[in-house]
């Protein structure tokens, strides 16, 4: 398995449309949206986050790094209608990769009749066509990529939206982490051998099980990261949840059930955890120990909130490449999604 994932050649070959390339231009997509230029948003009083799958991660990391500091609410939307607090007061930010997502669709249309302030942030399709109609503000980002491989496009126009709507500074803040978060992916290059590489370290420790990634709150997003990049590029089963939270539901499962299914608990410690719950994700590991379910431990990257989100999703997203490698998959294509949104318009 080392040996496939240190070999080059092999991995352009499985990688046709070059996935890798569109997963480590994640901070050159970052540093993409210096240039954008988008009108001032005032009197919004709350903020809605409408998207789906691979456009709606990107709001979720915003949140995480916002949270912290916001002083309105800010939600993040994965229905075909808003929540019912969204009206007039509503700042309503509709994402879609596509712009064809019929999610994201659905939502434009609710914020549209619920009288909502919209922005719309897409590489096109029919949300660019509705959001020149109506006259709404939109950030064409660059196209042809897989939609969970923009992450740095959406995320850095998702942070200049909030940040026109004078909540936070959390656009400057991405683009002045973008170079260490290049730096850190350098480490965890295609020519960085086996031995050296932390991705492909844990791409191996994966392989053959079925992960539950477990954060603390202030950096979940990061398990739901993995957990998507796993299902959609390692082809595998994965699941996600946060830590307390876990250990008043999911613990008891892990312990008085959890044989047989292959399933392995992966758990993140973060720079800035609270005393409370360190020690908490400390007794799980030694309780998961103790009852032989062979938990692992990731320290998320870097030193502080923002390094461990983006160092964080950086180094999930090599794992799961490099695990797609190893089974000698195209980690690229997502046929089971084609045909289900092939099935739903029939």
């Amino acid at each position: 398995m080392a040996e496939a994932m240190d070999d080059i050649l092999s991995m352009r070959s499985l990688d046709p449309t070059n996935l890798l390339g569109q997963l480590t231009a994640f901070p050159d997509q970052l540093e993409w949206s210096r240039g954008v230029i988008f009108p001032a948003v005032e009197g919004a009083r709350n903020v809605v986050i409408c998207g789906i799958g691979g456009s709606a991660i990107a709001g979720d990391v915003l949140v995480d790094i916002l949270s912290p500091s916001i002083s309105v609410p800010l939600f993040v939307s994965r229905d075909v209608v808003l929540p019912g607090f969204a009206g007039k007061d509503t700042l309503a930010i509709v994402v879609s990769y596509s712009g064809n997502t019929a999610e994201s669709l659905d939502q434009y249309e609710d914020a549209l009749r619920r009288g909502c302030r919209i922005a719309v942030i897409t590489s096109g399709g029919k949300l660019e066509t509705l959001a020149k109609t109506n006259s709404q503000p939109m950030i064409k980002v660059p196209g042809e990529n897989q939609p969970r491989a923009s992450m740095g496009y959406l995320l850095g126009s998702l942070a200049l939206v909030m940040q026109r709507a004078g909540f936070g500074k959390a656009h400057d803040e991405l683009l002045a982490a973008a170079p260490k978060l290049r730096s850190y992916l350098d480490t965890l290059s295609p020519r960085v051998p086996f031995s050296s590489n932390q991705a492909k370290r844990l791409a191996k420790a994966m392989s053959g099980n079925v992960p539950s990634f477990y954060a603390p709150r202030p950096v979940r997003s990061v398990a739901l990261r993995w957990q998507g990049q796993f299902n959609e590029n390692a082809k595998m089963v994965a699941f996600s949840g946060e830590v307390p939270e876990m250990d008043h539901n999911q613990l008891v499962g892990w312990l008085e059930g959890g044989t047989g299914c292959h399933c392995r608990p992966v758990i993140f410690m973060s720079a800035d955890m609270r005393p409370t719950v360190r020690r908490m994700a400390e007794v799980t590991l030694q309780m998961l120990n103790e009852r032989g379910r062979d938990p692992m431990l990731v320290t998320l990257p870097g030193n502080d909130l923002l390094s461990n989100l983006l160092q964080g999703i950086a180094l999930g997203d090599m794992a799961s490449y490099y695990l797609a490698i190893a089974k000698g998959v195209d980690p690229a294509p997502v046929t089971a999604i084609k045909e289900f949104k092939a099935r739903i318009i029939q």
